[in-house]
Order: C-alpha cells, then structure tokens, then sequence
C-alpha cells in the first residue's frame, strides 16, 4: 500500500504551517519591503508541504506563487508581472484540462482562488489575495469532503490568511 504522503505527515503538516504564518504576517504589511521576502518564504515552505504530501493542486498553486513572489524582487512593471502570472495560470488550466481534473467542479473554484492569489502575490494587491484566499477556502472545504487531509490545515489556513488579507486590504485601502 503507497502512502498518501512523503517522509513523515507531522512535519509535511508543521512545514505548512509555518508557511503559512510567514505569509498570514506579510499580509498585515502592505507595502512594508519585507512583506515580499514573507510571500517568498511562505509560499517555499507551503510548496514544500504540498509536494510531501502528494496534493497536486496545492503543490502548482504554492509553486505559482513563489515565482510571483520571486518576480516581486525583478524590476518588471504590475503588467509584465500579471502576464507571466496569467501564462502561469493558463498553463495549469491546460494541465488539468488535459487531465481531465476539471470533471470535478470544485478544481473550478479552486483555480479561480489561483489567479486571484497569485495576481494579489504577485502585485502586492490584498484585495486580490483576500478575493483567492476566500475562493481557495471554499475548494479546500470541497477537498476535505473528498477525503484529503491535508486540506483541513488549508482550511483553517485560509480562513485565517483570508481574514488578515481583509483587514491588510482596508488598511491599504484608507491609507
């Protein structure tokens, strides 16, 4: 019997977890230089996490990001940063298409939680990221329902990381 997982599902899971704490503190400091290096570590340790245990989805969507956070440190404008975002994210649409991944409808939700987050990454929006991290809470409650496990960390997570992106936005949006 093969495993559903990588190495040891205690440390995939603590991994995730500290990813995903490097990236809900980035998302209180909009603006701030050091909330790219945040994105950056964050998105590193949640691909990690992803990839150990074996969850295709949450693996392309943390890889994404961490060439969005990485394209933040190259002087490139929001337009040439959203393209290579928008190639990144048609090139996964084309993957699962291929697949056949979208015959559940919930890859839908997740992969439109994939733009908006990536875009937000990317651009260093947090309105896009609050728009993803809600979506992406929504595909990863529809995960747990098929049985991933994992996706119950993603969910707490996401839900977590959705509220301080909300709070980032209005406190971007009244500065």
């Amino acid at each position: 019997m093969t495993k559903a997982y990588h190495g040891n599902h205690l440390v995939n899971v603590l991994i995730g977890v500290l990813g995903l704490l490097f990236f809900i503190v980035g998302t209180l400091m909009p603006g701030v230089p050091c909330q790219r290096y945040l994105f950056l570590a964050g998105a590193v340790l949640l691909t990690l996490s992803s990839y150990l245990e074996k969850q295709v989805f949450f693996t392309v969507l943390e890889a994404i990001l961490v060439v969005d956070a990485i394209l933040t440190f190259c002087h490139l404008t929001i337009l040439a940063i959203t393209i290579i975002t928008f190639i990144m994210v048609l090139i996964t649409v084309v993957y699962f298409t291929v697949k056949g991944s979208f015959k559940e409808r919930y890859l839908i939700i997740g992969t439109v939680g994939l733009f908006f987050l990536a875009m937000g990454v990317g651009t260093l929006n947090p309105i896009a990221y609050t728009i993803g991290g809600l979506f992406l809470v929504i595909y990863s409650y529809y995960s747990l329902k098929k049985g991933c496990q994992i996706a119950l960390l993603f969910i707490i997570l996401n839900t977590i990381f959705t509220i301080t992106s909300a709070i980032g936005a209005y406190q971007w949006l009244v500065k």
